[in-house]
């Protein structure tokens, strides 16, 4: 069983402004209230999956969302268990009502072929260069131009089932809500990473290869955050009706 979760933060608590001010500390929070020592596990709520990458590190996804109302931020959670809403509460400001989990294959199994979903990824794009020393490994950075950032996604998209639909300006449609450099502490390292926010419209071509890229995630990074890619109906489209809604 796998489940989805969103966190309401309240970014006015000093718990969860310390939190949210590392990447590596974050994970450490998401990985203990989805690790199987957890000792209490809430009730599974009714509320309907609105949204939707590997899976990261403990079978868990995560990302963080900037920008909601009083409450500042909003984390969503991918998981094979329900997170221990005891943690997330402590460490992330949050009150119970903040908290909403549901079960995901219900959600995933009503995906089919052709259908136009709202899409939402915050990715970490990247491109590997070959070193030209024999026995030396490569190198990897981050991708920086938008076109670049664009193709990287379709190309992701294609191998994911589903492709961006297209304008009458014969472009994807897609956005880049956000572009920029991330970097945080790690042990005595300091870990430095591109992220990405897409925005945009997308059409399933295989809704079993789209289930699986909406359970593993998208790209590399999933321990910080990255690839959970979610899904939301656009208004006037038509889909099924017992398809959940926003």
């Amino acid at each position: 069983m796998t489940y989805f979760s969103r966190v309401l933060i309240n970014t006015q608590s000093w718990r969860a402004r310390r939190a949210l001010a590392s990447r590596e500390r974050l994970h450490a929070i998401i990985a203990r209230a989805v690790s199987d020592a957890s000792p209490v596990r809430p009730a599974v709520s009714d509320m309907p999956p609105s949204f939707g990458e590997r899976k990261g590190e403990g079978g868990h996804l995560w990302r963080l969302d900037s920008g909601h109302g009083s409450h500042g931020a909003c984390l969503y959670i991918v998981s094979s268990i329900v997170p221990d809403s005891g943690i997330l509460l402590d460490q992330l400001g949050s009150s119970a009502r903040d908290v909403a989990t549901s079960e995901y294959e219900p959600f995933l199994e009503r995906l089919s072929l052709g259908q136009e979903w709202g899409f939402r990824l915050c990715a970490n794009p990247t491109q590997s260069h070959r070193s030209d020393t024999p026995g030396l490994r490569g190198t990897r950075t981050g991708i920086v131009l938008e076109k670049d950032q664009i193709a990287w996604l379709d190309r992701q998209g294609r191998r994911c089932g589903f492709h961006m639909t297209i304008n009458r300006m014969d472009a994807p449609e897609v956005v880049i809500r956000e572009s920029r450099i991330i970097s945080f502490a790690r042990q005595r390292s300091t870990v430095t990473l591109s992220s990405v926010a897409y925005d945009g419209i997308l059409a399933i071509d295989d809704p079993e290869s789209l289930r699986h890229a909406l359970l593993t995630g998208i790209g590399r990074g999933k321990r910080y955050g990255f690839g959970l890619l979610t899904l939301v109906p656009i208004p006037g489209r038509t889909f099924p009706d017992e398809v959940p809604r926003a």
